[in-house]
């Protein structure tokens, strides 16, 4: 790359940091960012080994000197960007598109290539300042609350080291996505987080209960080692096997919250020796993204792949400017008067009524989908109506199928700048509850033919579990698609929320009733609560917009 062409790409950075900065989405972001700093060092998340003695889990802590704190932090600030950075990153594409600057940027000689890799750079500039937020927000509670001395170079190069290589990566891999047609919207949403899944287990689940220790890992694991499990597995194993020479367990750490009521062995850590593998690891990260930048050009269109005018191979071209040139002359002589109109004025601004807003508003939630979502929903329904499959397995294929459906709602209006006709109208409120009408009919179309079983068998106690979830969805998509003005918000709320509840059997959070551990609880009651509270705080919004 020309010296011109990098100068370039850093304008092109700079101008979109800035726009970033202006927003208050990314200082809310920056503010949950220091509340997790701080939840680091009062033991809510940490980096941890579990093993089963005498058939009780055990959890093997390290004490919260500055050195385990830099790697707990660092390992919270790659999960963060690992399985959220894409949808903090993924506007910047989107905004030049919705603002019309594509193609303003068109009319220049600025280069895909630089403007992408302009666009990477201005994701790693937000990456870093959610690093350094982690980072300070760590490094000051470390001083309150650690164990012993508080060292800077531990705890915020633990973060940069582990977690700024993951940023790069999901930079470079967002704007691959957001450069494809198909996957700008809710399907790239859906891709990305089964991806951030994927690669997020790939190493936990090579390894399993291998107890061959650190020499036993294969080459590729360590490769593969995301957000530094593996890696700062490595550095600790030994300090807890000084403790705990009983383990057998893999010599993989686990993140999270470990057990609520199971012992608690601490052991303490205060530094060592980064491996070599873990420097190549990092590197290969961040180079990875820069790669993929470069990739994301190949399927990058400035202009609107609807626009006829850039879009076809060298011979479509070719034959759209052949017949322009000869029949120039020909469209300006032929040029005519537009014709006058009459258009039935409207006299009533009251006529339709709400079942005719209803049914308009049911059209545009389903209409426009590609073939094999409605294939889908059709087996869906035959599967369901049979009634042969586990409960489980429908209920969750049910219960996921609809969200290119309900993130459309509330967003919808604000996307097309629809909201000041709704809001001029004599009954605006009347649009909204039409909206969340059709998508309750939605989510009762497609649950209800997985979970009545459930309702047949338990009766009230099953119908309560189906009414409450029918309340949840609807809800909550629309009032995060009307406050958050985005689908992503809610995209990425339900799918973790699915992930845990319904997929993975987790009752607390199965909200359309998976299992049948909710029949008969409060769960179904809570959600249902939590949707009329969701719905209330739409008709809040809509209220402050009238």
């Amino acid at each position: 790359m020309a010296g011109g062409e990098l100068s370039t790409a850093i304008r092109v950075a700079r101008a979109d940091v800035l726009q970033r900065f202006r927003s208050r989405r990314l200082l809310i972001v920056l503010a949950i960012v220091a509340v997790i700093g701080y939840q680091l060092n009062v033991g809510t998340f940490d980096l941890f080994y579990q093993d089963t003695v005498d058939g009780a889990t055990v959890d093997y802590r390290g004490e919260r000197t500055a050195p385990y704190v830099g790697l707990t932090t660092g390992l919270t600030g790659g999960m963060f960007l690992l399985l959220v950075g894409y949808y903090v990153l993924a506007s910047s594409l989107r905004r030049d598109r919705s603002t019309g600057f594509d193609e303003l940027l068109a009319s220049t000689p600025v280069r895909d290539r630089t403007y992408l890799l302009g666009t990477w750079l201005s994701h790693v500039t937000v990456v870093a300042a959610i690093l350094a937020t982690l980072a300070g927000a760590a490094l000051v509670n470390h001083a309150v609350h650690g164990v012993g001395r508080t060292d800077p170079v531990w705890i915020v190069g633990g973060v940069f080291l582990i977690a700024f290589p993951v940023g790069c990566f999901v930079a470079g891999f967002t704007l691959v996505l957001q450069s494809t047609d198909r996957l700008r919207g809710t399907a790239g949403n859906v891709v990305y987080f089964f991806g951030a899944i994927a690669v997020l287990t790939a190493a936990a689940a090579a390894v399993g209960d291998d107890a061959g220790g650190t020499t036993s890992i294969p080459f590729w694991v360590r490769a593969v080692d995301s957000v530094g499990l593996v890696g700062t597995g490595e550095m600790t194993v030994d300090a807890l096997l000084s403790v705990a020479p009983e383990y057998d367990g893999p010599p993989v750490a686990n993140y999270g919250t470990g057990t609520i009521d199971g012992e608690v062995v601490t052991f303490e850590w205060n530094g060592g020796a980064w491996p070599a593998w873990f420097f190549a690891n990092r590197l290969g990260f961040s180079l990875a993204g820069i790669g993929l930048a470069l990739v994301a050009t190949l399927p990058y269109d400035r202009y609107d792949a609807g626009d006829e005018s850039t879009s076809g191979t060298l011979v479509d071209r070719f034959r759209r400017f052949v017949p322009s040139v000869f029949s120039r002359d020909s469209e300006e002589g032929d040029a005519t008067e537009p014709t006058n109109v009459s258009l039935t004025p409207v006299a009533n601004r009251s006529a339709g009524g709400f079942g005719r807003l209803l049914v308009q508003e049911l059209r545009l939630l389903i209409r426009g989908r590609p073939w094999w979502w409605y294939a889908g929903a059709a087996v869906i329904t035959v599967v369901g109506a049979a009634g042969t499959v586990p409960s489980e397995a429908i209920v969750s294929v049910a219960a996921i199928w609809p969200l290119f459906v309900w993130s459309g709602m509330g967003y919808r209006s604000v996307h097309h700048r629809v909201t000041p006709f709704i809001v001029s109208s004599r009954q605006p409120y009347r649009q909204l509850l039409a909206e969340w009408a059709a998508g309750a009919l939605v989510t009762g179309a497609f649950l209800g033919v997985a979970v009545w079983p459930t309702v047949l068998e338990a009766g009230l106690e099953g119908a309560v579990v189906f009414g409450g979830a029918v309340l949840f969805v609807p809800s909550v998509a629309q009032t995060l698609g009307l406050w958050s003005r985005t689908r992503r918000t809610f995209e990425l709320i339900y799918l973790v929320l699915w992930y845990a509840g319904p997929l993975n059997g987790v009752p607390p959070l199965d909200f359309a009733g998976a299992t049948t551990e909710t029949v008969g609880t409060a769960i179904p009651v809570a959600f249902g609560a939590v949707g009329l509270i969701a719905l209330g705080a739409a008709v809040v919004h809509r209220w402050r917009r009238t």
